[in-house]
C-alpha cells in the first residue's frame, strides 16, 4: 500500500544558494550537471557514478524533480539551500491538491522509487504547501566532499 510522507517544513536556518526552473524531463540532465558543479566545483563524471555524497544529493534532486515533472503541475522549481553544514533540496510544483506518496514495494523497473530513495539517502524528508507544493530532503555532507569557498576578489 502506498503511504504519504510527513507534512513538515525544513529547518529555518538554511538559505538559498541556487534555483533552477524546469519545464520538462529533458532538462534533468542539465540540472544534474549544474547541481554537481555547484556542490563540488567539478563537472559530474561522464560515467554518472553516484558513490560520493554530492552525487547522492544530485540523485535525490533528480528523483524529486522527476516526480514533480511527472505528477505535479508546472512550473517545477528546484532550490539548493545550505546552512553551511548540510544541504536541502526543495522541489516545488503547483499541484497543491495531492500529497506526495511513497510507493508500496514493487518490482524493479516498475518505477515509483523516487521518494523511497530520498528517504534512504536523506537525513529527513518532508513536504508542505506555500506558494506551491514543496517536497524537500535534508542531506549531510562531509566538509571534504564539497568545494572550498572561492577566495574573495582582491580589492585594489
Amino acid at each position: 500500500m502506498d503511504t504519504s510522507i510527513a507534512s513538515s517544513r525544513p529547518p529555518e536556518s538554511f538559505h538559498v544558494v541556487r534555483v533552477w526552473q524546469l519545464d520538462s524531463i529533458d532538462e534533468l540532465s542539465t540540472l544534474r550537471t549544474s547541481l554537481h558543479l555547484e556542490l563540488t566545483g567539478r563537472p559530474l563524471a561522464p560515467d554518472g557514478a553516484l558513490a560520493e555524497v554530492p552525487e547522492k544529493i544530485v540523485l535525490v534532486a533528480s528523483e524529486l524533480a522527476t516526480n514533480a515533472l511527472r505528477h505535479g503541475r508546472p512550473p517545477t522549481t528546484v532550490q539548493l539551500l545550505t546552512d553551511g553544514d548540510e544541504y536541502i533540496i526543495d522541489v516545488i510544483d503547483q499541484d497543491t491538491s495531492r500529497a506526495p506518496v511513497v510507493a508500496a514495494p514493487r518490482l524493479p523497473g516498475d518505477g515509483g522509487f523516487g521518494l523511497v530513495l530520498a528517504q534512504r539517502i536523506a537525513l529527513d524528508v518532508g513536504w508542505f504547501v506555500e506558494d506551491g507544493k514543496h517536497v524537500w530532503a535534508r542531506l549531510g555532507v562531509p566538509r571534504e566532499a564539497v568545494a572550498p569557498p572561492l577566495p574573495a576578489a582582491a580589492v585594489p
